[in-house]
């Protein structure tokens, strides 16, 4: 359904995703076609199999399998987590290794590609960050080459951890074990972003079963940052009259190498007492911010820290290499673009006067 959703959202991906599922073991054929359900239209996918043959069994198979057929970087490292993400779910439920992981439920060519495939999708549409709502937990039993299991399957519910859930009073197999370990490797938050988004697009994928009261669809969106972000960021405070230069100077250096911090700033200003005081100021990210805050007490003599976090407005950058220069290029409410030459790599130039004239071509737009 997943897949399906993709097509209806971008139908100009079909003709690449058929001749890659074309592509994996006897040759699977992708038929897309437009469907509704309980009155929404939408978009079914079916993988067909020229033959009977089965499908690789054991993840080493799995693993070459990817490693063969993936077009691209990309979506082999997609596949290959999603994949292992389910084969770990597999080797918890049956108390197995990895290696020894022996995939039933999956053992079919059509259940590879929609891995394979998924993958590709998610590669093409560069997907970076994702938000689910609460996911259906289904009710019953399924047949399974163990004998019946209750729903969810338990390799499944190994992969629901952490993410939302909800009984909607409709049985059966609401979520798959491929659904789940694609959801496990979008590691998906239960809401967007902070700050303004725009809606790309959507598109809604439909199953095969019918549910009661209720469309069997999936319904994917597609969104993308504001072209000017407005976000959130955290802001730590606090001052310091009684370190030394030199090891404050130490300590502010870890504090702005440390995992998500954005920058650090002191300012000098006279303290109580009229004594001569560091001011520090330093940004993070807001969900570092505790972190961070505990690392400025470890690092300096301060003892006690002011955090908040405040609205910030980013503008949209990008970076281009010009003469072995790294340039970034930023771009102003009113649509044109400054560009500024990157210090680090013009500190290596010559003197003065060739700095200069490096950083001006680098800097053109001619």
């Amino acid at each position: 359904m997943l897949l399906a959703a993709f097509l209806d959202l971008r139908p100009d991906l079909e003709e690449g995703a058929r001749a890659l599922a074309g592509t994996i073991g006897p040759g699977v054929i992708l038929i897309r076609s437009d469907a509704s359900d309980k009155g929404l239209r939408g978009t079914r996918v079916r993988l067909d199999l020229p033959s009977r043959e089965t499908g690789p069994t054991h993840y080493a198979e799995y693993v070459a399998l990817i490693e063969r057929t993936s077009p691209d970087v990309g979506t082999r490292s997609r596949a290959a987590d999603i994949l292992r993400r389910l084969g770990e779910a597999e080797a918890r439920v049956h108390g197995v290794t990895l290696n020894e992981v022996h995939f039933h439920e999956i053992a079919d060519w059509d259940s590879v590609a929609d891995i394979i495939l998924n993958a590709w999708m998610l590669e093409r549409l560069d997907i970076r960050s994702a938000s689910v709502a609460a996911l259906p937990l289904g009710a019953g039993r399924i047949e399974t080459r163990h004998g019946q299991m209750p729903v969810p399957a338990p390799a499944t519910l190994e992969m629901l951890k952490g993410l939302v859930v909800i009984d909607d009073g409709i049985g059966g197999e609401r979520v798959t074990p491929t659904g789940a370990a694609i959801l496990s490797h979008l590691s998906p938050a239960i809401a967007l972003p902070d700050g303004p988004h725009c809606m790309s697009g959507a598109g809604y994928g439909l199953g095969h079963r019918t549910l009661t009261g209720i469309a069997n669809a999936v319904r994917l969106s597609l969104w993308s940052e504001a072209r000017t972000a407005v976000g959130m960021i955290g802001v730590i405070r606090f001052s310091i009259d009684d370190q030394t230069g030199e090891d404050l100077a130490v300590a502010l250096d870890r504090i702005r190498r440390a995992d998500g911090v954005v920058d650090v700033l002191q300012f000098a200003a006279f303290g109580k007492k009229g004594r001569m005081t560091v001011r520090a100021e330093v940004l993070c990210d807001q969900a570092r911010l505790e972190d961070i805050a505990a690392m400025c007490l470890s690092e300096t003599t301060t003892l006690g820290v002011r955090t908040s976090t405040e609205r910030r407005i980013v503008l949209p950058r990008t970076h281009e290499v010009v003469d072995g220069i790294g340039v970034k290029l930023v771009e102003r409410p009113d649509g044109k673009f400054t560009r500024k030459a990157e210090m680090d790599h013009l500190s290596g130039i010559g003197n003065h006067a060739t700095r200069q004239r490096a950083r001006h071509a680098a800097e053109s737009d001619e």
